[in-house]
């Protein structure tokens, strides 16, 4: 029998000292990179047993290394037995990584005395008096089951175990061959240990430049200077930002990833940029009547010219004159040119041309922001072109406690003042969000446009919020001229803060001559001061928080449709001037500054999501685990004859073959189950519009011929608007979805009933699976009471309830993005479908001017109106040939000069009257529905399979374990051959397979305790406290 070795058993291998670059010892790094192996101990204890277990003679001679019993880890990871000795480049080290590891001596030969501090790159350096200032982790938690205190313990618990579980496998030689099963049992086990709920819920945080948006997601994140602020608020990036959680078994806090724009997509947002450049210096600008309007085209050109120009700086030639002078019928199109540009740039982008995602991290905050102004500033070269207009979205990876909630914050920018693509684009971002936070300060609260348009874009589709910053900057004796309700209590508070201001600065002058006490003095004057600044400002800000809460929610509360609109009033100053005071001091500033309300609602978010992973892994991925590895443990059936044994193959061969054919392959019901929610949808909501196309499209030309009857400024404001727009004489109006109505009539019951069809198929799906473990259960029986057939049909309920809930998930997730598909075909908004498709004649439409306009005397207006055609309204790669041929083009100056205001208006409206004739939008409309839905019913599906394929591995395996080893014919030392069966793993690992048992029952005793809590709080939460009760 082979004797198994310690837990921290060394590399079989000798392995070469570590080259250093300098003759000075160095310290060697603390990463996960390091197996236990590295630190070479002679013998550990091992979790299992107790006592020490023999290293075999294949491993090198032991070296003297600090016991496990010595060594204290100091991080929050679940994970930091990671933290061990590596052998990274000196070059490539943080130096704060460096410093916090040099009391680590480079000589892999320890003493064994004392305590050895093995301190985590995670774990943050305390000093004497931390304890006194305020712990973000002493923050009243939302009254949510996932943050109840018990069962918060409890699943604290159970990564423990799974902690302990596989430090214990690390005991065994065969958990570090690749390929034994013993050793995907170690990985599995990893995994646990490092568990945190993976469903999470995005915030979308919107608001214009300047507005302490990015301040306020710092405040949240509890970084001070993480998110980037705008250039003294009047320019700001377009790039999405998000903050994702970082698990702190990384080697570094911070992890950065950047996605670009495809070739596609940069190609539309060049087109997009020059068309809003030359908005206002085509003659259809100087038709416009409205100042409001004239100003917001200005500022959406003039933000257009700044990123065109930041795109290319580096080109000499590349000025205003040189795009406005530029004509459409030149050989070369200026769009060709840009794009020839844009590539020889990105082609020396980090990661190259062909890149999509570019990686990196970071130790601290100052080194993320140097990493990140790359592809969210300008370079300071000013010859040097800028990276951000190509960057998709921007994802930062930290160590926050409201991320570790399962919150993932997202900083936008404002739709409104952004072109028409990138417009579209954040609109689309911000409706994948859960909840959608418009930012805006307590002056403007009522007046911004930015809060009006957020609801206006994103009120019918998801829940929305509003924050008002800079809630401290509120005057006393403002406040006394203007409201004198409050005046004398308001005067009264101010002059005794006047009379404590002289008294610390008497008390100063006299510190400062030396006097005798004066210290004291100035110090309980200053305190004094400073609460009673305290008290008149909570008087003052509550007052005036309240008043503008009432207002903002007279206002745009009956505009949300979903859910109830919450106003938050905060002070992002307030928070981080009193973040490190003591905390009992603390407390009631940073209740005043409101951040600490809107973190504590922030958490409530993913709260429900949280606590049903957390529920999964604690009741069922947890015990399937702990099953597999008692499968593991026990063996195979050995006290069998050769026919027994012969039947117990055969049955787990047929078994496997069964559990793969109904649960992973094509025949399983899971991918029948695909296909017909697939032809469900083509059935109910892609055939009535294909079979409807034709009186639909009458129905909108019917629409449009109204639509005709309006004056010519009117109508030209509407297709400047994109169809979404207001006037006396129409109200509001929304052409998109006038266009649709007829369709919504039709189909919206259809998606109702294709809801329920999801439905209907989940709860068949998990009948049928319930059938398949039935039938993989019903032939072991015959096999009772063998104890690896008992072991194995135990923990099938386990192995059943964790594809069961992969399946939920899987199916909430498709609820809610057929959900978002319906709204982008039934509704008119900037990302729908209906807008994509009509947005071409807009485009196109709103070049025209509404009268004839009057020669330019600089030139620009006719060169720009000639360099200014837009791509064709039906211009999609699906559209026909026929189709493209009849679409409306750009009118040249010379021909626009010429024409009266009567014939420019006809020609408007002849062009979008002929667009909708015959630009098939029904037919495509259909198809980009289609297209949509089965892309996205693809991943999902591709998902569950991928993860009830895992489990079904974790399934085969355990077959595996019950079957004994094929006899084979050996030779013994006097060369007679004989018969002999293979051993297994714990066969030849027998007392380490003993000892990991009597481990297995104790993680089982702790597992029942924590489910026994999990129930107590689940039923807390079905059954909440009734009040009337006594």
């Amino acid at each position: 029998m082979a004797a198994c070795s310690t837990m921290a058993v060394r590399d079989p291998l000798t392995r070469e000292p570590t080259p250093t670059p300098r003759p000075i010892p160095t310290p060697r790094l603390i990463t996960k990179r390091m197996s236990f192996q590295s630190l070479r101990s002679p013998v550990l204890l091992s979790p299992v047993g107790g006592r020490p277990f023999p290293s075999p003679s294949l491993f090198a001679p032991s070296q003297d290394s600090p016991g496990w019993e010595h060594i204290n880890v100091i991080s929050p990871s679940t994970a930091s037995h990671h933290s061990v000795y590596s052998d990274i480049e000196e070059g490539f080290r943080s130096p704060r990584l460096a410093l916090l590891t040099s009391n680590l001596s480079c000589n892999p030969q320890h003493g064994s005395e004392g305590m050895h501090l093995l301190i985590s790159p995670s774990a943050p350096v305390q000093v004497p008096g931390d304890e006194l200032l305020y712990d973000i982790a002493t923050e009243q938690k939302p009254d949510d089951a996932f943050f109840n205190a018990e069962f918060q313990a409890a699943l604290a618990a159970t990564k423990q175990e799974m902690k302990d579980i596989s430090l214990a496998i690390w005991g065994c030689p065969i958990s570090h061959r690749l390929g034994s099963d013993l050793h995907a049992l170690k990985q599995w086990a990893q995994q646990l240990s490092e568990f945190e709920p993976t469903r999470t819920r995005t915030i979308g945080f919107v608001g214009e430049s300047g507005v302490g948006k990015s301040s306020v997601i710092n405040a949240l994140l509890d970084q001070p200077h993480l998110a980037h602020s705008s250039i003294d608020g009047k320019f700001s990036t377009s790039v999405i930002t998000e903050y994702r959680f970082r698990p702190a078994h990384h080697d570094e806090p911070f992890g950065l990833e950047v996605d670009y724009l495809s070739s596609e997509e940069i190609k539309e947002l060049i087109e997009e940029l020059l068309r809003s450049f030359r908005a206002c210096y085509i003659p259809a600008f100087q038709a416009i009547d409205g100042a409001e309007e004239r100003q917001h085209i200005k500022e959406r050109s003039e933000k257009a010219w700044q990123t065109l120009h930041s795109m290319y700086r580096d080109q000499p030639i590349f000025t205003r004159e040189f795009v406005l002078e530029h004509t459409s019928d030149i050989k070369t199109p200026l769009v060709g040119i840009l794009q020839r540009w844009t590539a020889k740039f990105l082609a020396a982008r980090p990661g190259g041309l062909e890149s999509r995602t570019w990686s990196a991290t970071a130790f601290n905050t100052d080194e993320c922001r140097d990493k990140l102004d790359a592809f969210t500033r300008n370079p300071l070269d000013q010859s040097t072109a800028a990276l951000w207009p190509l960057v998709r979205v921007v994802r930062i990876y930290l160590r926050s406690p409201i991320l570790q909630s399962g919150l993932v914050v997202v900083d936008c920018p404002s739709p409104r003042i952004l072109n028409f693509a990138r417009s579209r684009a954040t609109e689309r971002y911000l409706r994948n969000c859960h909840e959608v936070f418009g930012v805006t300060t307590m002056d403007d609260a009522l007046s911004d446009q930015c809060i009006a348009d957020i609801i206006r874009r994103n009120g019918r589709h998801r829940p929305l919020r509003i924050i008002c910053t800079k809630s401290e900057a509120i005057d006393p004796r403002e406040v006394e001229r203007t409201q004198p309700e409050i005046r004398l209590q308001t005067r009264a508070f101010r002059q005794q803060i006047e009379t404590l201001q002289k008294q610390t600065k008497r008390a100063e002058a006299q510190r400062r001559q030396g006097i005798l006490g004066a210290l004291e003095e100035e110090v309980r004057s200053r305190d004094m001061l400073e609460d009673m600044e305290h008290v008149l400002k909570k008087f003052l800000s509550e007052r005036r928080n309240l008043q503008t809460t009432n207002h903002l929610l007279a206002k745009y509360a009956p505009q949300v449709q979903v859910g109830e609109l919450r106003v938050f009033c905060v002070s992002n100053t307030d928070y981080f001037k009193h973040r490190y005071d003591d905390q009992s001091r603390a407390e009631s500033r940073l209740e005043l500054s409101g951040i600490i309300e809107l973190r504590r609602y922030c958490h409530s978010i993913p709260a429900d999501a949280q606590f049903d992973t957390a529920v999964a892994y604690i009741e069922h991925d947890v015990p399937a685990f702990l099953g597999s590895l008692k499968q593991w443990a026990i063996g195979a059936i050995t006290n069998a004859g050769q026919e027994q044994i012969h039947d117990i193959r055969q049955l787990m061969q047929v078994l496997e073959g069964q559990a793969i054919q109904k649960l992973v392959l094509p025949t399983a019901q899971i991918q029948q189950t695909r296909s017909i929610l697939n032809q469900h949808f083509a059935s109910s909501i892609v055939s009535p519009i294909r079979e409807n196309r034709g009186d639909w499209r009458n129905a909108a030309l019917d629409a449009s011929k109204e639509w005709s009857k309006w004056d010519a400024k009117v109508y030209a404001a509407f297709c400047r608007q994109q169809g979404t727009h207001w006037t006396k004489e129409t109200g509001v109006r929304s052409w998109n979805e006038e266009l649709i109505s007829p369709m919504r009539l039709r189909i919206e019951t259809n998606w109702n009933n294709f809801q329920h069809t999801i439905e209907q198929q989940k709860t068949d799906l998990l009948h049928s699976l319930g059938q398949v473990f039935d039938e993989l259960c019903e032939p072991l029986k015959a096999h009772l009471p063998s104890s690896p057939v008992q072991n194995l049909l135990e923990t099938m309920p386990s192995r059943l309830a964790t594809i069961s809930h992969i399946i939920n998930t899987g199916f909430a997730d498709l609820q809610e993005g057929t959900q978002q598909i319906e709204s982008d075909t039934l509704f008119g908004h900037t990302s729908s479908y209906i807008n994509a498709l009509m947005a071409p004649a807009y485009h196109a439409a709103s070049i025209l001017p509404t009268t004839t306009p009057p020669s330019s005397p600089t030139g620009l207006g006719r060169s720009s109106t000639s360099s200014s055609s837009t791509s064709s309204p039906t211009k999609d790669p699906g559209s026909s040939p026929r189709s493209r041929s009849q679409s409306p083009t750009s009118t040249s100056a010379t021909l626009v000069e010429s024409m009266s205001a009567d014939l420019l208006d006809a020609k408007r409206k002849h062009l979008l009257t002929t667009h909708i004739a015959t630009s098939r939008i029904f037919a495509r409309l259909a198809s980009m529905v289609e297209k949509s839905h089965r892309s996205f019913v693809r991943v999902v599906f591709d998902g569950m399979v991928a993860s009830i394929t895992r489990e079904v591995d974790a399934l085969i395996r355990d077959l595996h374990l019950v079957v004994p080893g094929e006899e084979r014919i050996v030779k013994d030392s006097d060369g007679v051959e004989h018969r002999e069966r293979e051993k297994g793993e714990a066969e030849r690992y027998a007392e380490f397979a003993g000892r990991l048992k009597v481990r297995i029952v104790a993680a089982e005793r702790v597992m029942r305790d924590c489910r026994g809590v999990v129930e107590e709080v689940s039923r807390s939460v079905e059954e909440p406290y009734d009040e009337t009760l006594p």
